[in-house]
């Protein structure tokens, strides 16, 4: 890759289309930003280069902020067009020959927004098309009274002009990342979310669904969560609905239908808990574990990892204080690495370690905390936040899972794959299928979203595109 970038790829026949930064070119790596993205119109047997597009913004981000950049969305197409955003404040429509269509721009350089409401820069909004319209997140630039200047709201585009279809009638923060389905109304809606750091203005924290025929609210859960975030996939089905609270580890059910609670689930109760003893070579379970009897245990879901499958919640865990020097006796106990599944419907919680790489033997490595370099391509560290160094399991947004049939993608910053089979009764090592890391261990990063697109998984990494698969004869791809 020329240079490093964030967003998942989007596949059409035989043409991958994805975005990176603008290649760096300073001798001077020490805070690179940059304010411009470049478009790729890939070939998706060969990963040639077909065309590409250069889209600048008035804003300008670090390259691999471990927060996303300015090419943190994936672009989406049609099969006749193709849609990129800037997260900067662009949005552009190309022709399948890479010709400029339309575009969009907001946040401009004379923007008056007051900075605590055009902020954050973190967008985690991935936009979607519905029939001929394109569903897409945008601050509100106008003082009428109908909606809060500066705020974040659901724009739906007529996707061949860019033209104001509707506004969405409830805001959220781009914090969150809204979540598309047919299930819960038997026609298009999403639902959105509000709370965040930085205080971000949009209100009340808590879920709304929308209907993308209109924009228009179906129903609206406010929650106690007065210093809760949303920083999460807004995941449903025809069922439930789930609200993530960062700071007590509670998980709120929701009735999809309706936006009513279910129940309320505490993460840290009722626990079958699986941790790798590395003495014994084999996991010990510990049943109905109560995680609150050890001193500041703060398993708590990992941001934008969350996705549901049937009535099970499958997450990535954060642990922080297992880092630090005074907790590290109890990692026996409890599992630095670990990902969750919670039964919706039961309120079971299943925790499970997982290695977080391989050793020098080639075997798995357990209980470590590792870190990675920033290098692109070319060999240029440039990255400035060394929190973006670390090993995607504190304090990141890592890129969110994907389901492929019964089998369930995560990938962490430190560039490790994780694959899980959703079909097992229980969420133990059986459930635990693989670890396939894309590079080297402490020499790999990325961000990415994985896309499973012709019997083939598409990934990338700071450094390289990769694809996964077999040819026609079965044979596995180089």
């Amino acid at each position: 890759m020329e240079e490093s970038g964030q967003s998942g790829i989007a596949v059409w026949g035989d043409r991958l289309f994805l975005t990176i930064l603008k290649p760096f070119t300073s001798e001077e790596t020490e805070n690179a930003k940059t304010s411009t993205i470049r478009a790729l119109c890939l070939d998706a047997a060969s990963g040639e280069s077909i065309w590409s597009y250069e889209i600048e913004s008035a804003s300008e981000t670090g390259y691999m902020g471990g927060f996303s950049d300015l090419s943190s969305p994936t672009p989406i197409t049609d099969g006749e067009f193709v849609w990129f955003t800037n997260a900067g404040g662009k949005l552009v429509c190309l022709n399948w020959h890479g010709k400029l269509v339309w575009e969009r721009r907001w946040r401009l350089e004379n923007e008056i927004l007051e900075p605590k409401k055009a902020f954050p820069f973190n967008k985690q909004f991935e936009p979607f098309i519905v029939g001929d319209m394109l569903i897409h997140v945008e601050p509100y630039d106008r003082e009428d009274g109908q909606r809060e200047r500066g705020w974040h709201y659901l724009y739906g585009l007529d996707k061949r002009t860019g033209k104001v279809t509707w506004i969405s009638e409830d805001a959220l923060t781009q914090y969150n990342t809204p979540g598309y389905s047919l299930h819960a109304f038997g026609k298009p809606t999403v639902m959105i979310g509000r709370g965040g750091y930085h205080a971000v203005p949009e209100e009340p924290k808590g879920y709304s669904m929308i209907d993308l025929q209109n924009g228009k609210r179906l129903w609206q859960t406010v929650l106690d969560a007065k210093e809760d975030t949303a920083l999460s996939n807004a995941c449903f089905n025809k069922d439930f609905a789930a609200w993530i609270s960062e700071n007590d580890s509670r998980l709120t059910v929701l009735n999809a239908q309706n936006g009513e609670i279910i129940r309320t689930i505490d993460l840290r109760l009722n626990v079958d808990l699986r941790v790798y003893d590395p003495i014994l070579g084999h996991y010990v379970l510990r049943e109905d574990f109560d995680l609150t009897q050890l001193p500041r245990s703060n398993i708590f879901p990992a941001w934008y990892s969350n996705i549901i499958v049937g009535e099970q919640m499958y997450f990535m865990c954060f642990n922080d204080d297992l880092k630090k020097p005074l907790m590290r006796r109890w990692r026996d106990l409890l599992p630095l690495h670990c990902f969750a599944c919670v039964n919706l419907a039961t309120g079971k919680v299943e925790i499970l370690e997982v290695p977080v790489h391989f050793n020098d033997r080639g075997e798995y490595l357990w209980k470590e905390e590792l870190k990675t370099t920033g290098l692109n391509a070319r060999g240029l560290d440039l990255i400035s936040d060394q929190r973006s160094k670390r090993d995607g399991w504190w304090w990141c947004f890592n890129g969110n899972p994907i389901r492929v049939n019964d089998t369930l993608f995560f990938t962490t910053m430190i560039g490790n794959c994780y694959a899980f089979d959703t079909s097992t009764k229980r969420f133990d090592e059986d459930a635990f299928l693989k670890l396939n890391p894309l590079g080297p261990r402490g020499e790999t990063w990325s961000l990415n979203t994985p896309t499973f697109a012709n019997g083939k998984l598409y990934h990338r990494t700071a450094k390289e595109l990769i694809c996964v698969g077999s040819d026609e004869g079965g044979n596995p791809l180089p």
